[in-house]
């Protein structure tokens, strides 16, 4: 397995965002996953060191860029770094929900637009690939 750190980028669009654009951000990974589960588990690791770095950056805040500003500004919310949530994160059980995610069907994960679906799947992932990470909600109703 290659150890060296790689970057991707994530199809993402927010839920609040009044804009319908999907737009991609860097997402960096510690190495390149072989398997579809270990870009799943990189991934998790990402998120949180990710989550932890803002709990910490919210300890102490820094006066907003203009550029953070006219990003929130263009999704209508303006978020001041408070992180309320003082439990820490056990990051094999978010590794299993993410997996089980993934395998239950909750969420669909493309690579471009290919969807892959085998956890255990080989996967080439080379600089600068995409990835969208789409989370499918039920909906709920009456049957007439």
């Amino acid at each position: 397995m290659d150890n060296k750190k790689i970057q991707i980028y994530i199809a993402l669009k927010h839920m609040g965002n009044v804009t319908k654009k999907v737009k991609e951000y860097p997402f960096l990974l510690s190495k390149t996953p072989r398997t579809f589960r270990e870009l799943i588990e990189e991934s998790v690791k990402s998120c949180i060191e990710a989550y932890k770095a803002r709990a910490n950056d919210a300890k102490n805040p820094a006066p907003f860029t203009d550029e953070q500003y006219d990003g929130m500004r263009e999704i209508g919310k303006f978020a001041f770094g408070v992180h309320y949530n003082e439990n820490e994160i056990d990051e094999a059980k978010a590794t299993h929900a993410a997996i089980d995610a993934v395998t239950d069907g909750l969420v669909c994960v493309f690579k471009g637009n290919d969807e892959i679906t085998d956890p255990d799947a080989e996967i080439e992932i080379a600089e600068d690939d995409i990835f969208t990470f789409v989370r499918l909600t039920m909906l709920s109703g009456r049957m007439w």
